[in-house]
């Protein structure tokens, strides 16, 4: 008999191959997720600096001098947000200005790998999700399951990771340097969600759950929604064995205990917990129309990502907008229904879920930057949800198709993965310079006044002075915060200082300063324009000294400040004093010309 046995499991080994075709996909279609990713974005690896990298560059990561300013910033870091507690990304900046110094292909590389890295991330994500109804994470073993019928994994997950990849919607963040927060708070979001979904039973893996919690946090703010899609997914789509009040317990203590730690962390480097950044407007002042029409719009642009733009300045509430965030609430509604009715179905309420659920921080918004209330970085987290529940019903629709709907439903997501592919790549070179993106956004800005500052400032910056002349004219037409009009003012002061119109450029310095007396540029620039009016004589120095101090006690951190109080003083014969603020200069990070100069002036 035991001969027997023995030769019934040689004779059945070669029937069963070791790997089947729908294994070799499972492990190819990450690769390919990945890949497109980086095909599609690699013409923004030629991109420029724009916006509001110059700023992050140039006046905010030479405050950063040390791991311990990474964890808890100085104070009063020029434009930056108190609301904002992102060592995680801060640290990224400090790596690339380390490896590529300050040209900008390492900035853009780096976020280019990190967006490819997070559409694998969506596809494993996705896999796990399709695979647990009716078996493990990993792929091994769904082929045989698949052939009988059930959808394979893979191609659900293949058509999530794709679409997140290649979606136009995600260029502001991939082709932006400054974009970036929100794609490492997503793969970090997707990296704890992952590995809490793969196994419960492992203090390790419930460790890397809290580290990956931190690292999303310390990204991104929004990255909070980690613990609710955490516990929804658990509810929706639970794991193969049942778990005990210990695996529970081990399951969570990773993700809290890493939440803690961010806490501890944000409370110690702002001093508490929200940040004191005021909201600009009142609770009351939105409608619940709105609401609806930041939603269905946000919805329109996962649906129909055309006519992007850099910078939203209304909120549409028609008809189309309405209907589509309604259209949002009864998906819901049916998913729901269908987890309900169908315990086994929760991938498609859960990915609706992700979608409502990570909207919310970006609906925050319409109280806090009226003048901005929508902004299509916002969508790259929400986007994922989108892209899961898509990847979802593709999968059960080719579960229940016959062979040539399934031959034309391949075609068919071929089809809009070609187009989203085709429209990214044309997307990235808007964010090639100020002027190709200012050019654009401004063409789809008529109400706010911002697109044409943005503009007439890129024009200013190329030295076409009669264009930015212009453009800043046009924004005065329009709307424009209070900050606003101090950039127009400020600018065009600048303008006039070039043009050697120094009483102009004062004129419009103090324009600027009766909108904001506290803004520390616009103090520094008249400064400039009162030495330089004066002839740089003594009297002038003397005058100018009253309004560069000034400038330094709002903004310690610009050695530009620094550099010309040395001027001053130097033009004053008070060596010493010029001495000090040159050295000063110089450890603040003063470059260039600027830095020779005062080289120069210490040599003497």
């Amino acid at each position: 008999m035991a001969a027997r046995t023995r030769t019934r499991a040689a004779a059945a080994r070669p029937a069963a191959p070791a790997a089947s075709p729908p294994d070799t996909w499972a492990w190819a279609a990450p690769l390919l997720v990945g890949l497109a990713a980086l095909l599609a974005y690699a013409n923004s690896l030629g991109n420029g600096f724009v916006w509001d990298d110059y700023i992050i560059l140039t006046r905010q990561l030479v405050v950063f001098r040390s791991a311990g300013d990474v964890l808890a910033p100085p104070r009063d870091i020029p434009q930056f947000s108190p609301d904002y507690y992102r060592p995680v990304t801060v640290a990224t900046y400090l790596l690339d200005r380390a490896v590529g110094g300050d040209r900008p292909f390492a900035f853009h590389l780096s976020v280019v790998l990190a967006h490819s890295a997070t559409s694998v991330l969506v596809y494993f994500f996705a896999l796990q999700l399709l695979s647990l109804p009716r078996g493990h994470f990993w792929p091994r073993g769904r082929a045989r399951e698949g052939a009988q019928g059930g959808p394979p994994p893979w191609a659900g997950a293949l058509t999530a990771g794709a679409l997140f990849a290649l979606h136009p919607i995600h260029t502001e963040s991939v082709a932006w340097a400054a974009g970036r927060a929100d794609v490492l708070a997503t793969g970090f979001l997707l990296a704890a969600l992952l590995t809490h979904g793969r196994a419960r039973s492992s203090w390790a893996d419930s460790a890397l759950v809290g580290l990956c919690t931190v690292g999303a946090l310390g990204a991104k703010e929004t990255a909070i929604a980690v613990f609710p899609l955490m516990l929804l997914r658990d509810v929706l789509v639970p794991p193969v064995r049942q778990l005990g009040v210990a695996d529970w317990a081990r399951a969570y203590a990773g993700p809290l205990a890493g939440g803690a730690a961010y806490v501890l962390l944000r409370s110690n480097a702002l001093g508490e917990m929200v940040g004191s950044a005021p909201g600009a407007l009142a609770a009351g002042a939105r409608t619940p129309l709105d609401l609806a029409g930041a939603v269905g719009t946000y919805v329109e642009k996962l649906l129909w990502p055309v006519g992007l733009s850099a910078y939203i300045d209304h909120i549409v509430t028609g008809p189309l907008t309405i209907g589509l965030a309604l259209l949002l609430v009864a998906g819901l509604a049916a998913a729901a229904w269908r987890w309900w009715t169908a315990p086994g179905e929760g991938v498609p309420l859960f990915a609706l879920s992700w979608l409502a659920i990570t909207l919310v921080p970006s609906l925050a918004i319409l109280w806090k930057i009226p003048d901005a209330p929508l902004a299509e970085r916002y969508l790259y987290l929400p986007s994922v949800g989108f892209c899961l529940f898509v990847g979802a019903v593709a999968a059960r629709v080719w579960e229940a198709a016959s062979l040539p709907i399934r031959r034309g439903l391949a075609a068919a997501v071929a089809i809009v993965l070609l187009a989203a592919a085709v429209a990214t790549v044309r997307r990235n070179p808007v964010w090639h310079d100020d002027i190709a993106l200012w050019e654009d956004t401004e063409r789809r800005s008529r109400i706010s006044g911002m697109a044409a500052r943005g503009l007439g400032t890129a024009y200013q910056q190329a030295g076409r002075a009669a264009d930015a002349r212009a453009a800043f004219e046009r924004a005065l037409t329009r709307r424009n915060t209070a900050s606003g009009l101090l950039t127009i003012h400020n600018n065009l002061g600048t303008l006039a200082m070039h043009e050697g119109d120094y009483g102009g450029a004062q004129r419009a310095y103090l324009a600027a300063l009766a909108i904001s007396p506290d803004s520390a540029d616009t103090l520094f620039n008249l400064g400039l324009a009162v030495l330089q009016g004066g002839g740089q004589s003594r009297e002038a120095a003397r005058a100018a000294l009253v309004h560069y101090e000034r400038a330094q006690r709002l903004n310690p951190h610009d050695p530009d400040i620094d550099a010309a109080m040395a001027q001053a003083y130097d033009l004053l014969g008070d060596r010493a004093a010029a001495s000090q603020h040159a050295r000063r200069a110089l450890e603040l990070g003063a470059r260039g010309p600027t830095a020779e100069s005062l080289r120069a002036l210490l040599s003497r």
